[in-house]
């Protein structure tokens, strides 16, 4: 005889402690409903193979949350089980769930057309738009796997794979899933995609991608100068995407110079331009206040935050937008300016009509500095200049700046005193 087959038991059964945690009245409500938050459960492989179990006939539950539960790969598995037989799921959670390539690869296989081992048509999921995979374990053959199952199942309309470990051979399979899909976004923040995955995934999105993508974020991918070439390239003349991140990537003074060669000669739609912690520096600065400058039309939004610029940087970009007539907020926090960019952004606030909100958040060393740029955007009435919690004086800070003050009237007596003491010698030469 062949080994019976283990029973899986409901969700809620006193002596299985990794679902538990409702009682088994508790769980038959919570199945009713339209959403199913089950993040940080600690549901471990055998709680997801339960909740999956019950699942599996569900007619309620649309949307699935099962972030930070620990499942693994076996427990993806189990999911891939559910998806298949399910028809009523929409968007799936699994971030930070410790899956790795065999557990993604299993859940690609739950969208792709299969035939059992009887000659019929097998069964596969039809009816999922969102499947977010983000701070996983996974790698190039998961994304392989899944824009194969994007080019099958035409529905699914996002999968989030940012903070694993895909590299540039995982986006060199997008184009022809783009091209089956065009409206399938898919989320590479935090990955390893580099200039070479860059361009691959540019070079996919230029030919394929839909209206619906209106986003491009490459957050922390070690982009350098070629793919900022890349997305230069794809952002020329491009009607659709209108917000574009390269936050914390290396992409220097040429990458920036890329940028702004790409930016400033050819339309474009951006809203949105984010290359904070880029390592710009002061000779960036000077291509960012290029791209300011150049006074695109649609763009409101920028962030050089994090970019080592001095005064010099500060007041090449303060100066840039006094013509500029579009930007809205411009955030340059966590930069180190001086005197210079403070007296310019004094003139900036005066003349600013457009621009609303300007961020130095700890840009400006100098207390008093800070206090005079506060009480000159109080008092103007477009542009607000934020440069963060102003501390509360101390008794120390209190006596200094007294000490101080008293110094600069002992010097200008000094002074005072010099200046009598030489008209009388003059005088007494006069009278002899």
């Amino acid at each position: 005889m062949g080994k019976r087959k283990e029973k899986i038991p409901p969700p809620g059964t006193s002596k299985d402690p990794t679902t538990n945690f409702y009682s088994r009245k508790k769980w038959r409500t919570v199945l009713l409903a339209n959403v199913l938050e089950l993040q940080g459960k600690e549901l471990v492989p055998r709680g997801m193979q339960i909740i999956g179990n019950a699942l599996t006939k569900n007619r309620h539950v649309v949307r699935l949350e099962l972030a930070h539960n620990h499942i693994g790969d076996v427990g993806a598995i189990a999911l891939a089980d559910l998806l298949r037989r399910n028809e009523t799921i929409q968007h799936v959670n699994l971030a930070q769930n410790d899956i790795t390539d065999v557990g993604g690869i299993a859940l690609a296989s739950a969208f792709i057309p299969n035939v059992s081992p009887n000659g019929q048509a097998g069964q596969w999921n039809r009816t999922l738009f969102t499947l977010v995979l983000s701070a996983n374990e996974l790698g190039d053959a998961t994304l392989l796997a899944l824009s194969k199952a994007a080019a099958c199942h035409r529905d699914l309309m996002r999968v989030d794979l940012s903070f694993n470990k895909i590299g540039p051979l995982g986006t060199k399979c997008l184009m022809r899933a783009m091209q089956r899909n065009p409206n399938c976004g898919y989320d590479l923040m935090g990955n390893q995609i580099g200039d070479e995955g860059t361009e691959y995934l540019c070079e996919a999105m230029k030919r394929f991608a839909g209206k619906s993508t209106t986003g491009l974020n490459l957050f922390r991918n070690d982009v350098r100068y070629r793919g900022c070439k890349a997305v230069g390239h794809l952002i020329e003349n491009n009607e659709f995407i209108h917000n574009l991140s390269l936050h914390s990537n290396t992409l220097g003074l040429r990458g920036v110079q890329e940028l702004r060669h790409h930016l400033t000669r050819a339309p474009n739609c951006l809203r949105s331009l984010n290359l904070s912690n880029c390592m710009l520096g002061d000779s960036g600065a000077a291509e960012i206040a290029a791209i300011i400058e150049s006074d695109m039309p649609t763009l409101e939004r920028l962030s050089v935050a994090d970019n080592d610029m001095t005064d010099a940087g500060g007041v090449t970009i303060v100066k840039a937008l006094m013509n500029n007539t579009s930007l809205i907020t411009v955030d340059c926090s966590n930069n180190t300016f001086g005197a210079k960019t403070v007296e310019a952004t004094m003139l900036l606030v005066e003349k600013a009509k457009v621009l609303k909100q300007l961020d130095f958040t700890n840009s400006i060393e100098s207390g008093d500095m800070r206090r005079t740029l506060a009480f000159a955007s109080s008092d103007a009435d477009s542009l607000t200049v934020d440069v963060g919690e102003m501390q509360e004086d101390t008794y120390e800070s209190i006596v200094q700046r007294i000490g101080e003050h008293m110094q600069l009237i002992l010097d200008a007596e000094m002074e005072k005193a010099k200046s009598r003491k030489g008209k009388r010698k003059q005088k007494n030469v006069k009278g002899a």
